[in-house]
């Protein structure tokens, strides 16, 4: 589980970084399409970089003298001992957390599904429906469904439906459900509750500009805005028509377009990225596959000379080095495996002085094995 706890901490480290990227350089801008669909891949994408990993490999060598193994053993059971409970309780900790998030979420889809289901059905020719409810609350969508009070059904309502439609038409639920799904893996983090935040303006953003650009007066929606800012749907899955950021959300409207340069500030998402993965770069140390016929016995005797696969030419420490270079050439990675057999009588230091020698040629792992 363990595992599993340092790569969330990785994921909030990521989605903390996309989150000052996004305020510092985009939240401003108009683009919001644009700026959705980077929220939503940020989001995304936060919980895939921390599984890409870059791995490289380079030979392992073994070494000299090996812990007796049932010293390592009772090493092993010590250190789990004294450490288990600290990771078994931030596990409960953690998936308390999810369950409780979880369970709101799914509180506040069953409250939506049961005022959907209370309320007076009307079917629009492009597939919404209506929900007029006698309860108290703001206008608000959900999936297909646009919810209405009473009260507003009877007033002027074509911007709250084009408002509302907009909503649909892009979605947002969807995007909605989604994020806070991967928000209940992520409770403990506040960047996560601030990206979501900065989305549900997003969504404000766009479905206002639909209204805008379907002829409605600026002043007048403006207006209506103000008049419905009391209310508030009350459901976290829901696109309410009356938010929170009504100050942000009339600002916006007023504001002038962003030009296509300022756009582009979304390129620096890319080196950003690769910044990420490079972070996460990790040396493995391989024991690659040995041929049987690049296996090289080294029997160092009692004068220190060292004898290469039996009976023959006699090197000194130094000349072993040389020679086994020679057979292996510059190959990074020979596929070598060397075994040291040091006789008893060998002059003490030479044993150690050879895998010195050996370690410069790069072998890939070095067997030392003493008579008794």
């Amino acid at each position: 589980m363990l595992p599993f706890l340092i790569y969330e901490g990785k994921v909030a480290i990521v989605l903390a970084v996309f989150s000052l990227f996004y305020r510092l350089l985009l939240k401003r801008e108009s683009f919001h399409r644009l700026n959705r669909v980077v929220l939503v891949g940020m989001m995304l994408v936060s919980f895939l970089l921390p599984m890409c990993v870059i791995t490289i490999h380079k030979p392992m060598e073994m070494a000299s003298q090996q812990i007796p193994e049932e010293v390592s053993s009772i090493a092993g059971i010590a250190g789990t001992a004294s450490g288990a409970w600290w990771p078994m309780a931030l596990s409960i900790l953690f998936f308390v957390g999810v369950v409780f998030v979880l369970a709101r979420e799914l509180v506040s889809i069953l409250s939506v599904l049961r005022i959907i289901r209370q309320g007076e059905c009307v079917q629009e020719e492009d597939g919404c429906k209506i929900i007029i409810t006698n309860r108290d609350v703001g206008p608000f969508s959900w999936m297909k469904y646009i919810v209405l009070s009473r009260q507003d059904w009877a007033s002027p309502h074509a911007s709250i439906l084009t408002h509302e439609k907009a909503h649909i038409q892009y979605r947002h639920s969807v995007e909605l459900l989604l994020v806070d799904i991967l928000s209940a893996f992520q409770w403990f983090n506040p960047a996560i509750w601030v990206l979501r935040m900065d989305l549900q303006e997003l969504h404000e953003y766009e479905a206002d500009d639909a209204v805008l650009r379907s002829g409605a007066n600026l002043k007048d929606y403006q207006y209506l805005l103000v008049k419905k800012a009391v209310g508030k749907s009350g459901y976290s899955v829901a696109n309410s028509f009356n938010h929170s950021i009504l100050k942000n959300r009339i600002t916006m409207m007023s504001k002038t377009k962003s030009t296509l340069t300022r756009g582009l500030r979304v390129l620096w998402l890319i080196p950003l990225m690769c910044m990420c993965v490079g972070l996460q770069t990790q040396t493995v140390y391989d024991d690659l596959p040995i041929r049987p016929e690049n296996a090289v016995v080294l029997n160092l005797d009692a004068d220190g000379l060292v004898y290469v696969n039996g009976p023959g030419y006699g090197f000194e420490v130094e000349g072993v080095g040389r020679y086994l270079r020679g057979r292996i050439g510059n190959r990074v990675y020979p596929p070598m495996a060397i075994q040291v057999d040091a006789s008893p009588e060998a002059p003490a230091g030479s044993a150690e002085q050879l895998q010195d020698e050996l370690r410069k040629v790069g072998l890939l792992k070095i067997n030392r094995v003493r008579h008794e």
